[in-house]
């Protein structure tokens, strides 16, 4: 029996996913769990989370052990929750008898080292760590138009765009789909308000670059990708995210919109459609095996994929917790490969890991 536990931060996250992925857990193979890592019993190392009763078809609070495979979905802030989490994930990651689904991917200035040192280089902004107003400054004298990305951040949260024009500089973010513009008359203004942004998080800055679309709406394409039953990486799906016009992000909770990404391709003549395509498909058959090679397996994988107006490609982002509203909203029927999806590596993963992790040792 294969104990299959599903974890987020609260038992209200993923509701829905984790019982649609029990409901079509074979009884005979899997027990499943859902659980939080805040209540793992440090002594007894019991678990107080919730069963799915099969005969019942819903969750019951149950105490049980240690899952064998975990499929972790928590999403992390800078609250002491969640860091208290994250040291518990950490040393649970250790435990030789737990099997991880999939493993987090580590900051994005981390994968952008990796990543622009790969043959995908060409695809991937040039990105600079930042640390004070005075480098933006220095820097914007030769990009002109600039975008500041939190090195730890998701979501959208926190991108400002940073422009120089003449003796003044202006800031903009869309925050809910609302543009806002902040515009300073002097370069101290400017470090100023920076150096408070960056004593908060860090950051990493990129140039600015024109991935809208013919109506000036901010867009990109979401692609999902999951290791199916053979180990193999599978494009399970793309859509097409669009922004507000004249905004600055496509991402959905700064107020974007889902398209299906035939309706994008459709919408370009052949010889373009051709490009795009061919494009897509070299960096999605590369980039799995990249981060692989550099950091611990993965299962799954959103990709972000910025066009230009000129028709390159470009890697925004890279989530291996990926959400599934894009690809679900676009692609329905692909609903069903998505729950069982999680449950077919498992079974994978209980036959071929023990005797992998005794390789390692």
């Amino acid at each position: 029996m294969i104990t299959f536990g599903m974890m987020s931060l609260s038992l209200k996250s993923e509701l829905t996913y984790f019982t649609e992925i029990a409901k079509r857990a074979n009884p005979n193979i899997f027990t499943c769990f859902r659980f939080s890592p805040a209540k793992i019993h440090p002594v007894t190392q019991l678990v107080s989370g919730e069963k799915f009763d099969h005969k019942k078809g819903c969750w019951v609070k149950s105490e049980f052990p240690l899952p064998m495979i975990v499929y972790d979905r928590c999403f992390y802030t800078n609250d002491p929750s969640s860091k208290q989490a994250m040291a518990i994930v950490k040393w649970l990651k250790k435990k030789a008898d737990i099997t991880f689904l999939g493993n987090g991917l580590p900051n994005k200035w981390a994968i952008y080292e990796v990543l622009s040192k790969s043959s995908l280089s060409p695809y991937i902004p040039k990105t600079i760590l930042i640390g004070s107003g005075k480098d933006v400054i220095a820097q914007l004298e030769v990009m002109k138009k600039a975008v500041l990305k939190p090195i730890f951040g998701s979501g959208g949260a926190g991108i400002y765009k940073i422009e120089k024009s003449g003796g003044e500089f202006e800031i903009s973010a869309d925050p809910g789909g609302r543009l806002f513009t902040k515009t300073f008359h002097s370069t101290s203004e400017t470090e100023d308000w920076l150096d408070s942004l960056f004593s908060k998080k860090e950051y990493m800055m990129q140039p600015y670059l024109e991935l809208s679309d013919m109506q000036n709406c901010p867009f990109d394409i979401r692609v999902l990708l999951q290791k199916d039953h053979e180990e193999k990486w599978i494009v399970r799906g793309k859509g097409v995210r669009r922004g507000s016009r004249d905004g600055i992000l496509s991402n959905l909770r700064a107020g974007g919109e889902i398209l299906p990404f035939e309706e994008y391709t459709n919408s370009l003549n052949i010889r373009s459609r051709r490009f795009i395509l061919h494009e897509l498909e070299e960096i999605l058959s590369k980039l799995p095996g990249i981060l692989e090679a550099s950091f611990p397996r993965l299962f799954e994988l959103g990709v972000d994929i910025g066009v230009s107006k000129d028709h390159a490609l470009w890697v925004l982002d890279t989530n291996s917790k990926p959400g599934r509203k894009v690809i679900a909203s676009t692609n329905p029927d692909l609903n069903e490969v998505l729950y069982n999806a999680p449950l077919e590596y498992a079974r994978v993963l209980s036959e071929i890991m023990p005797e992998r992790e005794e390789q390692r040792l």
